[in-house]
């Protein structure tokens, strides 16, 4: 079986499973991503490819990656590895206004490159037309344009890929779980990188359960509101289920059945929300405005966030104990929905021991 180029276009590539993490891309002249999609330049005769490797829809051991990153398999299957979980908020005007829910991500980002935990950063930045692409951040004014949230799929990786990089040698990357699983499989690949992964010294990763393919949606919102910039969208909590929408300067809600028809296929298959492979798991909190949760998984992740904590950069509260039990209900719930649908799916990308997967169909709500 090929595992090169042509693999990924059989098994991924044509089948729509891409999940736009770019991982595969500009390793080589091969792979470029144009306008919301990944585009083969040329053919490949390899019979074994980083691109493939890298892939996080490609023969992915759920158990093994674990193993590498926390130094256990996949045991904590409600919403993966737990130091501490709490409810936390940026302090400052300049980064609440601009960034998502309670500015976490950007915060934490922006102290890491002051304090020189990290040297630069690889963000998701979307252009004047919706289109997110891939940043290398390096200053705190470089981390505000790369705030807010589109909820379309980015190319990201093929930012960490390109560089260009100038002697950093601590590189922090913010991604979906998506990315954050391209990441891991980056890191513990046997094939010659010559790529900067090795240098990516802290992940964190954003809570998802769906991503929208740029192009239909960008179409969407095109006949929606003409030529009206697009400044903010944003997601209500339960039970509204709203898409927010800032339209030049007009508000306007949009109810999310009428976007589901742009949800990548690959989500369907995804059996991760809460990125369990980073170092930092942020998203938003059920019922609670301008806070984000955020999901402490490793010493390096707590170390942060302890050093965030003490230099006023953060505000943590106590996670209730009901939304905490909502969100690993959640959580799996999106991990049965994947492997549901991989029973009926063509090339069943991830491994997991049977006693694994037998666990997680018969987790019932806390």
């Amino acid at each position: 079986m090929n595992r090169g180029l042509k693999g990924l276009e059989s098994k991924v590539l044509d089948r729509g499973q891409c999940a736009a993490c770019g991982a595969c891309l500009s390793l080589c002249p091969y792979l470029r991503s144009f306008k919301g999609r990944a585009v083969k330049l040329h053919d490949c005769d390899l019979s074994e490819g980083r691109c493939f490797s890298y892939c996080p829809r490609t023969e992915v051991d759920l158990e093994a990656l674990h193993r590498s990153v926390f130094g256990k398999g996949y045991e904590d299957i409600e919403a993966g590895p737990v130091r501490r979980v709490v409810m936390a908020r940026a302090l400052g005007p300049a980064l609440t206004k601009r960034a998502q829910n309670g500015g976490v991500v950007s915060a934490l980002i922006a102290f890491g490159l002051d304090e020189g935990v990290i040297h630069a950063a690889v963000l998701t930045e979307r252009d004047s037309e919706l289109l997110p692409q891939g940043r290398i951040a390096k200053t705190k004014e470089d981390v505000l344009r790369c705030a807010g949230s589109s909820y379309v799929a980015g190319y990201t990786l093929e930012a960490l890929n390109r560089g260009p990089w100038q002697g950093q040698e601590r590189i922090g990357v913010v991604g979906l779980p998506c990315q954050v699983l391209a990441l891991a499989r980056m890191k513990a690949s046997p094939l010659e990188k010559r790529t900067p992964v090795d240098r990516v010294d802290l992940v964190v990763g954003l809570f998802c359960t769906w991503a929208l393919d740029y192009r239909p949606f960008a179409g969407f919102l095109k006949e929606r509101f003409g030529d009206k910039p697009i400044r903010k969208l944003d997601i209500t909590p339960p039970p509204e289920r709203l898409l927010n929408v800032t339209a030049g300067d007009e508000f306007h809600q949009i109810p999310l059945d009428d976007i589901r028809a742009f949800i990548r296929p690959s989500c369907q298959v995804c059996l991760d929300m809460t990125s369990e492979l980073s170092d930092l798991s942020v998203g938003t909190v059920e019922g609670e405005e301008g806070w984000n949760t955020v999901i402490v998984r490793t010493e390096k992740g707590e170390d942060l966030m302890r050093l965030a904590e003490a230099k006023g950069v953060l505000e943590t509260r106590a996670y209730p104990e009901d939304k905490w039990a909502h969100l690993k209900e959640a959580s799996i719930l999106k991990k049965q929905r994947g492997l549901n649908a991989l029973k009926d799916a063509q090339e069943k990308y991830v491994t997991l021991p049977q006693k694994v997967i037998d666990a997680v169909l018969k987790e019932v709500a806390p």
